[in-house]
C-alpha cells in the first residue's frame, strides 16, 4: 500500500511542538517552529505580519527532519511492515494466509486513529494498493469508507514498481529519458564532436538516467539489456572518427565499459559495502555468511537462499552470491571501497587477457 499525505502546510504547529518535546533535540528544534510569522510582498508592497499556525519550514534541511520526527510513531501497533522515507510511506502485508485480510484492515483502522490524533490527513484519492502474487485474493480496502484504488504500476522513489515485479517499464522509462537527454546534448554540440566535449556531457547528463538505483531494477531480459545499451551505442557513435568502428572498438578507444559490465561492477561494489558493514544494516538482514569448513576460497563467502519463482534469482541478494564467492582473496579483503574498485578492475583485466 502506498500512502500519500495531504499538503504539509496543513500540519498544525501545536502538534509538531508536542512531538518535539519528546525528543532529545526538542528544545532546540522547537525554536524554529514556535512564533513564526509570514507576510506577502507584491510589487514591493508588504502585507501585515501574520502568525503561522501550520506547516513546517520548507526549503531547509530542518523541514524534512521535523516531518520525519513527526511521523516516526506511525508504525507503532501496525502488524505489517512499514517503510518510511521522507514523506513516502508504504505498508506491506501478507494476505494469502488465514487472517491476512483482516490484519490489513486492522492496520488501516490504526492509521485512521493516528490520523485523527495528530491531524495529518492522508490524500485518500492518491493512496493506492498493489496486489502482489498469484494467490493474492485482491480484496478491497477502505479508508474512511473510500475504496483504495488498485494499481498495477507505481513510481516509488523514482523507480517504477510493477505488480508482476518485472522491470521492463522502468527500462523503457530510463531509456526514453536518457535518449531525449542525449538528443539535447547532440544538438548543443553540433559544431563539436570531440570526445573531450561529448563524453563528459554523456557521463554527467545521460548515463545517470540509465544507472539510477540500477542495483534494484537491473534488467535481466535481453530485450531490456539491449534497450539500455542502445543509448550508449548511439552516444559513442556521435564522437568524431568513431562512427565506422564496432561498438567494442569504440568502447576501447574511449576507455569505457559496456553498461552491462558497469552493472556487474556496481553489484560487487554494493555487495562489498554490505559485507564490510559500510552500509549500516542489521547483520544477516541482507546476506548470510556461509558456514563451511572448506579452505578453498576466501572467508567472506555468502550463502544463497532457496527460491521457487524464476524471477527471484535475478534479485540483487541472489544474483551476486556466486560472483562474490568466486572472487580471489586479494579483491574481497580490500580495506576501502577505492581499493576494492582498483582490485576488481585488475581482476577483470586479467580475466579478459586469458
Amino acid at each position: 500500500m502506498f500512502l500519500n499525505y495531504n499538503s504539509l502546510d496543513s500540519l498544525a504547529i501545536y502538534y509538531t511542538q508536542r512531538t518535539l518535546r519528546n525528543t532529545r533535540c526538542g528544545g532546540q528544534c522547537e525554536i524554529h517552529v514556535a512564533d513564526r510569522q509570514q507576510r506577502v510582498v507584491v510589487n514591493g508592497v508588504y502585507s501585515a505580519q501574520g502568525l503561522v499556525t501550520s506547516g513546517v519550514p520548507q526549503g531547509s534541511v530542518l523541514g524534512p527532519i521535523l516531518f520525519n520526527i513527526f511521523i516516526s510513531d506511525i508504525a507503532e501497533g501496525i502488524n505489517g511492515k512499514v517503510c518510511l522515507f521522507a514523506d513516502d510511506t508504504k505498508i506491506c502485508n501478507r494476505v494469502d494466509v488465514p487472517g491476512g485480510i483482516s490484519q490489513m484492515t486492522n492496520d488501516l483502522g490504526k492509521l485512521k486513529k493516528w490520523w485523527e490524533l495528530w491531524q495529518l490527513s492522508f490524500n485518500v484519492d492518491k493512496c493506492k494498493i498493489m496486489h502482489l502474487g498469484r494467490k493474492n485474493p485482491r480484496a478491497e480496502y477502505r479508508i474512511f469508507d473510500t475504496v483504495l484504488t488498485s494499481t498495477s504500476e507505481e513510481r516509488d522513489l523514482g523507480v517504477i514498481i510493477a505488480e508482476d515485479l518485472k522491470v521492463s517499464s522502468q527500462c523503457n522509462r530510463a531509456a526514453g529519458n536518457a535518449g531525449r537527454m542525449l538528443g539535447c546534448v547532440g544538438r548543443a554540440c553540433i559544431s563539436s564532436r570531440k570526445r573531450e566535449v561529448l563524453m563528459p556531457l554523456y557521463r554527467a547528463l545521460v548515463r545517470p538516467h540509465l544507472e539510477y538505483c540500477v542495483q534494484y531494477w537491473r534488467p535481466y531480459l535481453q530485450k531490456d539489456i539491449d534497450l539500455l545499451e542502445r543509448v550508449q551505442r548511439r552516444a559513442t557513435k556521435m564522437v568524431y572518427g568513431l562512427k565506422e568502428k564496432s561498438y567494442q572498438e569504440r568502447l576501447n578507444d574511449l576507455n569505457m565499459y559496456s553498461l552491462e559490465k558497469r552493472r556487474d561492477r556496481g553489484d560487487m561494489i554494493e555487495t562489498f559495502k554490505y559485507v564490510k558493514g559500510i552500509h549500516k544494516v542489521e547483520e544477516g538482514s541482507i546476506f548470510k555468511r556461509k558456514q563451511s569448513s572448506k579452505t578453498r576460497g576466501h572467508s567472506l563467502r555468502l550463502e544463497g537462499q532457496r527460491f521457487k519463482s524464476n524471477i527471484r534469482k535475478h534479485y540483487f541478494t541472489e544474483r551476486v552470491v556466486d560472483t562474490w564467492n568466486s572472487l580471489p582473496v586479494e579483491v574481497v579483503e580490500a580495506k576501502t571501497v577505492i581499493e576494492f574498485k582498483q582490485a576488481w578492475d585488475r581482476h577483470k583485466a586479467i580475466l579478459n587477457k586469458r
